[in-house]
């Protein structure tokens, strides 16, 4: 939006510096069930510097990046309705919070990379392409990771101490592999970003994840996609749901399917992706082939139930990309995701009282509609169902609208 400030942007990219600023605005409104009827607004603006040390310094594959967020508002889910399928994926604790502040080196033609420092495990872990349009925070940071890990995980909008190592023997595989922290801390007590503390109390979160791509070469003319399998686990003595007792240790598997299942025959210019929620869908790919068209993903989780609030998780949507003729970068798309409460958490939360335990279940409809190459704004509609994953809250019906705008 702020263009080239006169000259001195493009100045800085040239030396490798790149400064980035996106604010994101939303208001909500629960027009029926949940705990309330009501509406909130919430905000976030993301700001940093990404910094290639190669044109900066002369230091060949060296990079480094620090990400800043100042969360404002309130949290739909937490005010309104009540459930653990976040109804917004930038709904936070307010505060101003450092997310990540990381060196990275390059070897071998960028086969290789070592990233380390304060780090997002949902930067590059459990995400799925397709699934980045949709407003609800478990098709970002899914459930089966936030719900069960101590105090939510490294996902948004906590980061925390890490080290992550990722290989690309071929350019169609990757496999990586990560050590965190294991406990980031609450929100409201983690309020800065700084609260670092690695011991065996705390524990360790490791990730492991292998990527597989097909159809992205420029020779390959099928439609593209990517299958990923990961596999998780956590040291340490972990609380239960209810923090009753505790269990030593914690895993679990995962595997993530985005495949183009119709592309129209032209393409566009595409348009820059942000930084934060407001992301917009890139209308071509970097080879020329047009990204507009229809794409699915699809994700499936599994936990020990002895342990996990959520034993079991899935996920799918669709999405597609130019769905209006003339308005080529825009992407309209449906989701729905399906969590279970494990069944020794539910009799927990049975003996505590809660009645009709069950699965919550999130239906998303959303249109992202991308003004100009800085200005998007996202109608979305979601159904919660038996939000909080009992029958006692009513199913809500939330409407909203995202604005987004890059600086």
């Amino acid at each position: 939006m702020t263009g080239e400030w006169d000259g001195v942007r493009p100045a800085l990219e040239d030396r490798g510096v790149h400064l980035f600023a996106d604010f994101t605005a939303e208001v909500w409104g629960n027009t029926t069930g949940g705990m309330k009827t009501g509406a909130v607004y919430t905000g976030l603006l993301a700001f940093g510097l990404e910094l290639d040390l190669e044109k900066f310094a002369g230091w060949s594959g060296a990079s480094a990046s620090t990400t800043w967020s100042w969360s404002s508002g309130k949290d739909a889910s937490a005010e309104l309705v009540g459930n653990y399928l976040t109804i917004s994926n930038i709904a936070a604790f307010p505060t101003l919070r450092m997310s990540q502040l990381w060196f990275q080196q390059t070897l071998w033609d960028e086969r290789v990379s070592f990233r380390i420092g304060q780090l997002t495990a949902d930067s590059e872990f459990v995400i799925s392409d397709y699934a980045a349009l949709f407003v609800n925070g478990t098709f970002g940071w899914p459930a089966f990771m936030s719900s069960n890990l101590p105090a939510g995980g490294p996902g948004y909008p906590m980061g925390t101490l890490g080290a992550r190592l990722a290989v690309h023997p071929k350019d169609w595989l990757t496999l990586q592999s990560a050590i965190f922290q294991g406990n980031v801390y609450d929100e409201d007590v983690n309020r800065d970003g700084f609260r670092w503390r690695l011991d065996g109390e705390n524990g360790f979160l490791f990730l492991n994840e292998a990527q597989v791509r097909w159809n992205h070469a420029d020779a390959e003319t099928g439609l593209p996609g990517q299958g990923k399998l990961g596999f998780w686990a956590q040291t340490g003595e972990l609380a239960d749901v209810l923090a009753t007792s505790t269990q030593s240790g914690n895993f679990g598997f995962y595997g993530i399917l985005d495949q183009m299942i119709f592309r129209e025959a032209t393409g566009v210019t595409a348009q820059p992706e942000s930084k934060t929620g407001s992301k917009s869908v890139q209308a071509t790919t970097p080879d020329g082939k047009s990204d507009q068209g229809l794409g699915w993903f699809g994700r499936i989780a599994f936990q020990p139930y002895d342990r996990n609030f959520l034993s079991f998780y899935f996920d799918t949507g669709v999405s597609y990309t130019g769905p209006v003729p003339g308005r080529d970068a825009d992407v309209a798309g449906l989701a729905f995701a399906f969590a279970p409460v494990g069944s020794v958490a539910g009799a927990q939360l049975l003996a505590a009282g809660t009645t009709g335990i069950s699965a919550e279940m999130a239906l998303e409809l959303t249109y992202q509609a991308n003004l100009t190459p800085w200005l998007s704004v996202q109608p979305d509609v979601q159904v919660i169902i038996n939000p909080g994953g009992s029958s006692e809250l009513p199913t809500a019906v939330v409407t909203g609208l995202r604005v987004g705008i890059t600086f």
